[in-house]
């Protein structure tokens, strides 16, 4: 190795290195210089690697929650169809479902085809039985979730987890309200012909008495009607 290296490589180093510098110290040099290139290159992959790691995680927590989206709908609407739903309220294009009970409530009587009335009792009955043990049934829908998404509980995260368990008791409260707004609206039905007629409730002159009766009576008349006591 020439004068010129050696000065070469003390400028490099960051000192002086004389002419005098042993075979030693120079490999000592061409080392720290070789190791500090090294360090560069093993900091830069660690970060490559966990990036990578990151967005492979990220990756799998997105198509997993694509998957129980679409497994918690197709849970949801087959509730809706066992729960007689389906039967008689209708989905617009942008998703919501209504239900006019004007068509269904007829001369103060609650007047359903006879599909949907069949329907409608058992799924009455079905939707009394299922939310009379709501911890039960949200299990059930979840088990019933990760079937239908091909997934175990071990394959999600945390977070997925938790995510899961709310969806499914969102879902569930509403499925129920759903139910139960059908079941109301044909008792909110009757009210109104009832007060149009109120002879068709007795001599009633208390305002709070009329109240009660109106609400047990059309509450009673939704019960026979469908076969169930009407949801809480």
């Amino acid at each position: 190795m020439t004068d010129a290296d050696r000065r070469a490589l003390g400028r490099l180093a960051g000192g002086g290195v004389s002419g005098r510098a042993t075979t030693d110290d120079l490999q000592g040099l061409l080392l720290q210089v070789v190791f500090a290139l090294l360090m560069v290159f093993m900091i830069a992959y660690f970060i490559f690697v966990e990036t990578s790691k990151k967005e492979r995680t990220e990756q799998v927590m997105e198509l997993n929650r694509q998957k129980l989206v679409l497994a918690l709908d197709k849970v949801a609407e087959d509730h809706r169809v066992k729960y007689g739903l389906n039967a008689l309220m209708t989905q617009g294009t942008d998703g919501r479902r209504t239900f006019d009970a004007d068509e269904h409530v007829k001369g103060g009587r609650i007047d359903l085809a006879p599909a949907a009335k069949s329907a409608f009792s058992s799924g009455s009955a079905a939707a009394f039985g299922d939310y009379s043990d709501v911890p039960a049934l949200v299990a059930e829908w979840r088990s019933g979730v990760l079937a239908e998404a091909k997934l175990a509980e071990d394959d999600l995260s945390d977070d997925e987890r938790k995510w899961l368990g709310d969806e499914v008791a969102r879902a569930v409260e509403s499925v129920r309200l759903d139910a139960r707004g059908v079941q109301r609206a044909l008792a909110a039905r009757l009210q109104r012909q009832w007060i149009d007629n109120p002879s068709a409730l007795g001599g009633i002159s208390d305002p709070g008495e009329l109240a009660d009766a109106l609400r047990s009576k059309s509450l009673k008349l939704v019960s026979e009607a469908t076969g169930a006591e009407v949801l809480p």
